[in-house]
């Protein structure tokens, strides 16, 4: 079968394999709670975001003597929390993202079971962490270097929807990195270049699935920014609630989507 007829038939697979991630999720439910917990994270640390950037878009009307007179400890004391909460968010995320396939096999082959899942991911977890932080450098490397381009040509109308670009192809390029990980004997290396490889041949795939959860999180970003109204806040946890929900579905749809296309090449 050529790479063509690939992925126009991984693409005529996105609806099946949505509505199976739906139907183990609804018989596993606990499946649900890893993914709820880091969008809770992620929800808080979106909060703290949003309200430092209005608090550094402010200082652009400072004079300098406002500059010299202003305390800044409750903004540094912001970071600093901020930081530590994205790292946190960011480890956790992490680890259940190498996990997450396990877990979904087992429930596949209705065996589900957290101790069990975790012995067979005990050997994959030096690996995952270092993709993770690979990932990571490789993004806050990308994002110093967007960040100076910006300044230097003076582009901070669009510094957003850049990183927003940014975030998705990365996104979208590993996509497949943690279940070739767990269930691939490859080198890390290897496994980072295979997933670009896979996501380009299935790449219509791959970008629907990429922009489900991305849509997700752009509006619960614009949600943030307004959650000054007691209603917009309202609105911004029940959808990270349902940012949960979504990451928990796409969470299952990756690796099932793993499955369908590792099964094409066979």
């Amino acid at each position: 079968m050529s790479t063509i007829n690939k992925s126009k038939l991984s693409f005529e697979l996105i609806i099946p394999i949505i509505l199976d991630s739906i139907k183990l999720l609804l018989k596993n439910p606990i499946l649900i709670l890893p993914k709820l917990l880091i969008a809770i994270l992620y929800g808080f640390g979106t909060l703290i975001a949003v309200d430092l950037s209005k608090q550094l878009f402010s200082f652009q009307a400072f004079t300098s003597e406002q500059f010299l007179t202003f305390d800044f400890t409750n903004l540094f004391i912001s970071c600093f929390f901020l930081l530590g909460l994205t790292i946190s968010a960011f480890f956790i995320d992490l680890f259940f993202s190498g996990f997450y396939p396990i877990l979904v096999s087992l429930a596949l082959k209705k065996k589900l079971a957290f101790k069990e899942a975790f012995n067979l991911f005990k050997p994959k977890l030096v690996q995952i962490f270092l993709a993770g932080m690979i990932i990571w450098v490789l993004l806050t490397i990308i994002s110093i270097t967007e960040a100076a381009i910006i300044i230097f040509f003076n582009l901070s109308d669009i510094g957003l929807i850049l990183s927003l670009i940014i975030t998705f192809v990365f996104a979208f390029i590993f996509y497949f990195i943690y279940p070739k990980l767990v269930f691939e004997n490859l080198p890390v290396q290897n496994v980072f270049t295979d997933s670009f490889a896979v996501s380009l041949k299935n790449k219509k795939l791959v970008f629907v699935l990429s922009l489900i959860p991305f849509s997700v999180s752009i509006i619960k970003f614009v949600l943030a920014y307004f959650s000054d109204s007691t209603l917009f806040l309202v609105l911004f946890w029940g959808l990270v609630f349902i940012t949960g929900l979504v990451y928990s579905i796409h969470a299952v749809v990756n690796q099932l989507a793993y499955i369908k296309i590792s099964n094409f090449k066979k």
